[in-house]
C-alpha cells in the first residue's frame, strides 16, 4: 500500500521532525494525523557482475586477467606515485576511476597522451615499450568503463552461491528474473556502473541509496509505526510505499 504525506498548503522540508502530517491512503481519504520521526538509509544493493554469463565470459578469460594483472604491476611503479596506488588520485596528479571524461575516450586516445605526456598540466611523457603502453591505456581505459566491459577476476559459481544463499542478495534484489522485487533489480548493473563503482556499493551500500528505496518510517499519533520506501517527494508531499 502506497501512503501520501501532506502538511496542507506548506512545503514539506528534508527532515519532518517535530511536525504534525496529513496521513492518507491511496485512495485519498483522510484518515489520520501522523509524526514523521527519522529516515534512515539501508543498504539497497548488491553487485549482481558475477551473475550474468554474457559478461562472465569476458571475465573468466585466462588472456584478459593476466593482461590485467601485468598492467597493474606496470601501472604501480610508473603512475601510482602521482594518481595513487589505487588510482584515485594524490596531490601529485588526478584521479583516474570513475572520471565520466575518460569513458568518453578511446584506448588510441589515453595511449597517446600517456606516451607524449601533458606539458601545460605537469604530465611528463612516458617513453615506455609499446605493449606496456597498450596495457596501461586498456588498464585506464577499464576503470573508466561499465563493469560489463571490464576484466574482473572470480569465480561465478561461488558469487552466485552466496548471492542467492548466504548473502540473501535475493531476499531483497532480483538478477535475470530470480530473487525478491523488494530492492533495486540488479539484471543491468554491470551496464549501469563501473567495477569500482560496484565495490565502492559492497563496502558502503548506505553512500548512495537508488532514488525511489530511502527507507523511513513514521509514527501515528496512537502509536502505530508504518515502515516503508520514500517512492517519491515533493515540497508539499512524500509517498510512502510500507514493506
Amino acid at each position: 500500500m502506497k501512503y501520501v504525506l501532506t502538511i496542507g498548503a506548506s512545503p514539506v522540508p528534508n527532515k519532518l521532525r517535530n511536525r504534525e502530517a496529513a496521513f492518507y491512503d491511496r485512495s485519498g481519504s483522510n484518515t489520520e494525523w501522523l509524526r514523521w520521526l527519522q529516515g534512515s538509509i539501508t543498504a539497497i544493493m548488491f553487485a549482481a557482475l558475477t551473475l550474468n554469463p554474457t559478461i562472465l565470459r569476458g571475465q573468466n578469460s585466462s588472456e584478459t586477467v593476466p593482461k590485467v594483472a601485468a598492467a597493474t604491476k606496470i601501472f604501480a611503479v610508473q603512475c601510482a606515485g602521482c594518481h595513487g596506488a589505487d588510482a584515485h588520485g594524490t596531490d601529485q596528479g588526478p584521479a583516474l576511476v570513475g572520471i565520466r571524461q575518460l569513458s568518453r575516450r578511446s584506448i588510441p586516445w589515453i595511449r597517446h597522451v600517456i606516451q607524449n605526456g601533458i606539458p601545460s598540466g605537469g604530465m611528463p611523457a612516458f617513453n615506455l615499450p609499446a605493449d606496456d603502453l597498450d596495457a596501461l591505456a586498456a588498464l585506464v581505459h577499464s576503470l573508466n568503463s561499465p563493469a560489463a566491459e571490464s576484466a574482473v577476476p572470480g569465480d561465478r559459481a561461488v558469487g552466485e552461491q552466496y548471492f542467492f544463499g548466504q548473502g540473501r542478495c535475493a531476499s531483497c534484489h532480483m538478477v535475470d528474473g530470480r530473487g525478491e522485487a523488494v530492492g533495486p533489480d540488479l539484471s543491468n548493473v554491470a551496464n549501469e556502473m563501473t567495477v569500482d563503482e560496484l565495490r565502492k556499493a559492497l563496502l558502503q551500500p548506505s553512500a548512495h541509496i537508488t532514488p525511489g528505496y530511502e527507507l523511513v518510517t513514521v509514527r501515528l499519533r496512537d502509536g502505530k509505526m508504518v515502515s516503508g520506501f520514500s517512492r517519491s517527494r515533493s515540497n508539499f508531499e512524500i509517498v510512502v510505499q510500507d514493506l
